[in-house]
């Protein structure tokens, strides 16, 4: 700067330099040889760093142009799917209810707090490419669904990234919304040299009258056809000039599409997706536009919901020699990758030699202790088991699926299917657990099945790469949307923890008890179908109960989807394959306590998620014989404590929760039901001959609650005596009398209708020509009815004198029906263990009044009948509870109608 000033005359050389020696010498420095080359490396350094500052501007410069790409193209699927316009459309569909009656103002201001279960539902629908309740249909610019809209986005940004040659295409336009977003993607990325070719009938025939391509699909299978979007020539263009995307660079074919594409001037395609408007005409499609697929070309399918397009894209890919692996895009959509001929076959299994040994041999039973993940690492891996379950595991993998689960787009996941040996006409192939996505793969197990599935889940996870680990043990249960993103949540916000998603059944109660009326997979799919799976996951809520008698806040003693960090399976090891037995036994509960009890971790459930199980005859839930599966669970239970010496603790710790209720029917507990499900008319009215249909346990329950509250029940009389009982429960006292014809019962209880029970009975005995009644307990007051048979022992029934004088009376041997109608818990075991004596193998011990103390009345009540018969219950395998008792819906007896079973 200097030397500038001095030519300048703005500073005088001589005088500064003069005056600064320093600076002079500086300067002489420069002139030398060392500064010259000194003055080189400053500029070689100046223009690198230069370079770089402009390197990182022009990074800058594209990751904001992405970013402003990727905002756009979420613009426009937004527009597709008409989410902006979801409010309008309820608020039309709500003016076209009201048939003439004056609107509320509230709804029309704001449908989606007015109605939101309305609005819920379409927006749901409308994500899933589905019609619901209150969508008017044709309002969207396409039927995908965000998961193909997504699908589709990503497949033409791989071909333009891999550089495949050719144009894209899309048959059976519908709305145009899949040509709009192909066209939108060329412009984001600014690509000038690909073409987007439109083809289809362009039928303008109205949705739903079965004509053309606007129609119905002709014999859809479950799940229906989705009503398509009328294809007018006219309409899709202004739709796609509507967003400004209407050039010549858009191609439109109108007519038969397997006619029109025949002749078009499309040299190589580099992307093909065939919508559902095209119907069984698919398979035609693919023979014509396959030999134009560039290698590396994405193909996609949609409407293969509808078995008949299924089946014909299945002809079209054999008949063409297509072996690239199928991808399920979502419920009603496929795709795959084109290969050259003799490419890559279909994969997407993990060879049989990557099973650990833990799998081929049960030997030697332990949880085994899981090696550090594989690499490269994934946040979760979903390990899930499935034994001759094809029909199930085609639903519960798909609800792993990430066009199902919801907010897992940053997730990092994988899911292993482990087939523990099925049936050849059950097993699964790679091809069709590779269908599901990317994220599957298949374990397959050699040699024959194993009982037990600790071994093979013991396989897989040790074949897994996640640093987060979900254990299926039972591939029957079909998830709700957000498991694994509240899974994962749970685990980031209660580190360390594991978290136990709640265990619902499918159907309208306990699925042991609900198939002796009836309840099979027949019915069950029709429950499925009743609210149309999988559009909204979430209504499994209605088609469910939960597992047990138990609610979301009664704890936890085992998850058939339990989350939890790796590194604690490298500490305490995995499943204990000491549980050897067919099922498995009590090692999916075993897991759960030593996980559970571990110091430090933090246990924890989701709320407003589940998983739920399908009926497929399982060893355990799905026997049908009350007294084999209650002798089952028995035989788990002491296999348990044979093997840790104790009894199982679980289901004691304090729980922590994620998650959010967004449906009534999710909302439930044993004080709040919602009766109103939809188990739906499952049985034909008309027909006589239909088999009977179970009644739901909400139903129940909700009945048992209104009745008990009435009281109507306490003036019950018998012959003018008041019984103080509901009369359906006497109704099946005496059909236990007539069938079993007991020498001897003993009615034992302290209320004012104790007397007039003994004199029902004992006119029932009349009828029958046999037995004697024990009336125990009470006291001697005036109008008490005598009658012959009757003998009145007065005292408290628990105490031993008092038992003592009644076994004195009976019949040698054992020939009783004893009932008990005592209150607390400790008054009840008592009475039971000093009359079950009296009763045959065959004969009934009857606990009356079990509904109390929360099942479901009094919750105030304290520990009483029902907290006596499981305790009862959990000392040995004498007796068992006898659904039949309970067959008239409302009985104030649940659980209570024990049957002796052996001595």
């Amino acid at each position: 700067v200097l030397p500038i000033f001095f030519g300048l005359g703005i500073v005088a050389e001589d005088a500064v330099l003069d005056a600064h020696p320093a600076l002079a010498a500086f300067l002489d420095h420069l002139e030398s040889p060392e500064g010259t080359r000194f003055l080189l490396e400053l500029g070689e350094r100046i223009r690198i760093d230069e370079a770089m500052l402009t390197q990182a501007w022009l990074r800058k410069q594209e990751e904001r142009g992405q970013r402003g790409a990727d905002r756009y193209l979420d613009l426009i699927k937004a527009v597709l799917l008409d989410e902006r316009d979801v409010q309008h459309e309820l608020r039309v569909s709500y003016a076209l209810g009201l048939q003439g009656a004056p609107p509320d103002a509230a709804v029309l201001r704001d449908p989606a707090r007015a109605l939101p279960h309305q609005f819920t539902q379409l927006a749901r629908a409308r994500h899933a490419g589905r019609p619901a309740a209150g969508d008017l249909g044709g309002l969207a610019l396409t039927t995908m669904g965000r998961a193909q809209l997504d699908r589709l986005e990503h497949a033409a940004g791989r071909v333009l990234v891999a550089d495949v040659p050719g144009d894209f295409a899309e048959v059976g336009v519908g709305g145009g919304g899949g040509g709009i977003l192909l066209r939108a993607m060329l412009a984001a990325h600014e690509v000038p040299d690909r073409q987007v070719w439109l083809a289809d009938t362009f039928s303008a025939t109205s949705p739903g009258d079965g004509a053309g391509n606007g129609g119905e699909a002709a014999g859809a299978g479950p799940p229906p056809a989705v009503r398509r979007l009328a294809s007018d020539l006219n309409a899709v263009r202004d739709n796609i000039a509507q967003v400004g995307l209407l050039d010549d660079r858009v191609r439109f074919l109108q007519g038969r599409p397997a006619e029109t594409l025949a002749d078009a001037p499309i040299d190589a395609l580099a992307l093909l997706r065939i919508g559902e408007g095209s119907g069984v005409d698919a398979g035609d499609v693919l023979d014509v536009l396959h030999p134009r697929l560039s290698p590396g070309a994405e193909v996609i399918v949609s409407g293969v919901a509808d078995p008949e397009v299924e089946a014909a894209v299945d002809r079209a890919r054999d008949r063409l020699g297509i072996t690239a692996p199928l991808e399920r895009v979502d419920w009603n959509a496929a795709a795959w990758t084109h290969e050259e001929p003799g490419g890559a076959a279909a994969g997407g299994g993990i060879a049989a030699n990557e099973l650990a040994a833990a799998a081929r041999s049960e030997a030697a039973g332990h949880p085994r202790l899981a090696p550090p993940a594989k690499s490269p690492s994934v946040a979760l891996s979903v390990v899930v088991v499935f034994y001759n379950m094809r029909r199930e595991a085609a639903r519960t993998l798909h609800s792993l699926s990430r066009s199902y689960q919801r907010d897992v787009q940053d997730l990092d996941y994988e899911v292993l299917v482990v087939d523990n040996g099925s049936d050849p006409d059950q097993r699964l192939s790679p091809g069709d657990v590779a269908s599901f996505g990317p994220e599957f793969r298949l374990l397959e197990v050699d040699g024959d099945a194993r009982p037990s599935p600790t071994g093979v889940l013991n396989a897989g996870i040790a074949a897994s790469r996640g640093e987060a680990l979900a254990l299926m043990i039972d591939g029957a249960h079909v998830l709700t949307p957000g498991v694994l993103h509240f899974g994962m949540k749970a685990l980031r916000a209660y580190e360390p923890a594991i978290v136990a998603t709640q265990q619902w059944y499918v159907g309208p109660g306990q699925q042991g008890d609900a198939q002796q009326a009836g309840y099979d997979q027949r019915v069950e799919d029709r429950l499925f179908a009743g609210i149309d799976w999988p559009v909204d996951g979430y209504r499994l809520f209605e088609i469910g109960h939960f597992i047990g008698e138990r609610d979301w806040f009664d704890g936890i003693i085992e998850s058939n989807c339990l989350f939890l960090p790796r590194k604690l399976l490298e500490q305490v090891g995995g499943f204990d394959e000491s549980f050897s037995m067919a099922g498995g036994g009590y090692a999916n509960l075993d897991l759960y306590e030593r996980l559970a009890q571990a110091p430090g971790v933090t246990p924890a459930s989701i709320l407003g998620e589940g998983t739920f199980h399908q009926f497929h005859g399982g060893t355990t839930t799905n026997v049908a014989d009350e007294t084999a599966r209650r002798e089952r669970v028995v035989s788990y239970q002491r296999h348990f404590e044979e093997l840790r010496g104790r009894r199982l603790v679980s289901g004691g710790s304090a729980l922590s929760y994620v998650g959010a209720m967004t449906t009534l029917a999710a909302k439930r507990t044993r004080s709040r039901r919602w009766p109103t499900l939809a188990f739906d008319a499952l049985r034909e009215p008309t027909d006589e001959a239909a088999p009977p249909v179970p009644v739901p346990d909400e139903v129940k329950l909700a009945a048992i609650e209104s009745v008990w509250h009435h009281q109507a029940w306490r003036d019950a009389s018998w012959l003018g005596h008041p019984v103080n009982r509901y009369p359906a429960d006497l109704h099946v006292y005496q059909e236990l009398l007539a069938r079993l014809r007991p020498g001897l019962v003993v009615v034992a209880a302290e209320d004012e209708g104790l007397a007039g029970r003994a004199l029902y009975v004992a006119s029932v005995c009349d009828q029958l020509g046999r037995g004697r009644v024990i009336a125990v307990g009470g006291r001697d007051t005036p109008g008490r009815p005598d009658h012959p048979r009757v003998t009145h022992v007065p005292g408290a029934p628990d105490r031993p004198d008092v038992a003592a004088e009644v076994a004195k009376q009976a019949p040698e041997p054992p020939d009783a029906l004893v009932i008990l109608g005592l209150g607390a818990t400790p008054r009840v075991v008592a009475a039971f263990d000093r009359y079950a004596p009296l009763v045959p193998v065959g004969g009934y011990v009857v606990v009356e009044n079990t509904v109390v103390n929360g099942r479901p009345v009094r919750p105030g009540f304290a520990p009483g009948p029902y907290e006596a018969v499981e305790a009862v219950l959990r000392r040995g395998d004498d007796f068992v509870p006898d659904p039949g008792g309970e067959r008239y819906t409302v009985t104030f007896n649940r659980n209570g109608y024990l049957k002796r079973v052996r001595t």
